[in-house]
């Protein structure tokens, strides 16, 4: 067996969809004649808790753990109770904002370099080195968000070359929470030099999108393609049932401003006028102050229901019992390469998935190509409104749509394929 440390901050408990594609990973890199080492924190700055997630660890696997301080503790200390949520998934602020998170977030986006979690740097960095002096080690794979993981992998490719692959789960520097946000030029500017950087000294680097290639100055023969994906064994064993009498349009994630979707209530509201009524949006999930604020103002008819993160297996069988999911992407500049990785968990579950985005983009591309669903332009509410009217006749006739060609994004086909890069880098 080849052994392989990953160094990885978002792990179990931490909830939320960043934790999947690696959890999915190691627990089928064993078949495939590696032996994995996870190198982790203890506690860190998370989205969300989610202790079920624990029981996905196969038992086989050595988990190291470093404890950190954090800057999410210190946010909430000195902020309001109504904003002691750490912000997450966006870094937009508005007027009704206070002073001191008005300041916590100026300083976050231009003098922390890249992010607030390289304060586990430290802590982690020590605890590889002796985890490299101690054991033999063919590889060493850092994985982000947070990107400043990956300055652990170029300090220990520079102090001991390493064989070092950068996985990138989401865009550094064209990430698209950046792109509503005014930055000063002198952060973007060696903010992009790390990224630079770490794209340089890497032995190879695997991309969750092709948008996320095309963003890397970086050689066809060094980057490779690998998508997030769905978990077959999460599906196995949920019963198809009615939740109650309504049709319900499920989300499910974090929902920051950029990902409103105040068009789709709009939409629901034009076949409440004509009769249908008995359509329900539920947003599960980190949902922003703001969108809130928005939906409720507009919704008098109690359409939408706000629910907090729950276990993600749970999620799994909420999925599966939805007569349509909402898919959300961020209206942002150039936000045509932003795959989420919810819409593969959607897609596993099989229910017809309702996209909101551009139109010319992956994920549009990728719903077409499965049959899965149909993505709309954030204006269309028309559009959005008779997409919703043809699954609620589906429904109503107990009929359902049914995705196709979904095995390519299966974690055990995409393991697969993680493999094949791995032999070609050693």
């Amino acid at each position: 067996m080849k052994k392989l440390l990953v160094i990885v901050y978002y792990w179990p408990p931490c909830g939320g969809v960043g934790v999947q594609r690696w959890l999915r990973f190691i627990k089928y890199l064993p078949q495939h004649g590696w032996e994995p080492t996870v190198l982790t924190t203890q506690n860190g700055d998370y989205p969300a808790i989610d202790e079920s997630l624990l029981a996905g660890i196969p038992k086989e696997i050595e988990i190291i753990q470093t404890k950190t301080p954090t800057f999410g503790g210190m946010y909430k200390r000195f902020s309001k109770a109504d904003e002691s949520r750490v912000p997450y998934g966006s870094l937009e602020i508005n007027s009704n904002d206070s002073f001191f998170k008005k300041i916590s977030i100026w300083i976050r986006l231009n003098l922390v370099i890249p992010d607030a979690r390289k304060i586990w740097n430290k802590f982690a960095y020590s605890s590889a080195r002796e985890e490299l002096l101690t054991n033999k080690y063919d590889a060493v794979i850092t994985t982000g968000p947070p990107h400043s993981t990956h300055l652990i992998g170029l300090r220990l490719k520079k102090r001991y070359n390493i064989n070092w692959i950068a996985d990138f789960r989401d865009p550094w520097t064209q990430m698209g929470y950046l792109k509503n946000v005014k930055r000063l030029r002198v952060t973007s500017y060696f903010d992009k030099r790390l990224e630079n950087k770490v794209v340089k000294y890497c032995d190879a680097i695997i991309a969750a999108s092709q948008k996320i290639i095309s963003g890397l100055r970086c050689s066809s023969d060094k980057i490779h393609l690998i998508t997030n994906g769905f978990d077959p064994q999460d599906y196995q064993g949920i019963k198809k049932e009615k939740i109650d009498e309504n049709f319900n349009l499920n989300y499910f994630g974090s929902l920051p401003p950029e990902s409103n979707p105040i068009s789709v209530l709009k939409a629901v509201l034009q076949l409440h006028k004509k009769g249908i009524t008995d359509i329900k949006m539920n947003l599960w999930g980190n949902i922003s102050e703001e969108v809130k604020e928005q939906l409720n103002r507009l919704d008098n008819s109690e359409i939408v229901k706000f629910y907090w993160h729950t276990a993600h297996q749970k999620v799994i069988e909420l999925m599966s019992n939805s007569s349509m999911l909402l898919l959300m992407i961020n209206n942002v500049k150039n936000n045509e390469g932003i795959i989420t990785a919810k819409i593969f968990e959607y897609m596993g579950s099989g229910v017809t998935i309702l996209g909101v985005g551009p139109t010319k983009s992956e994920p549009a591309r990728i719903l077409q190509e499965t049959k899965s669903g149909k993505m709309f332009q954030y204006d269309e509410v028309d559009k959005i409104a008779d997409h919703i009217e043809d699954g609620y006749k589906l429904w109503k006739q107990g009929k359902e749509s049914i995705s196709k060609d979904i095995e390519k994004y299966s974690c055990v086909n995409l393991t697969k394929e993680l493999n094949t890069v791995l032999k070609k880098f050693i």
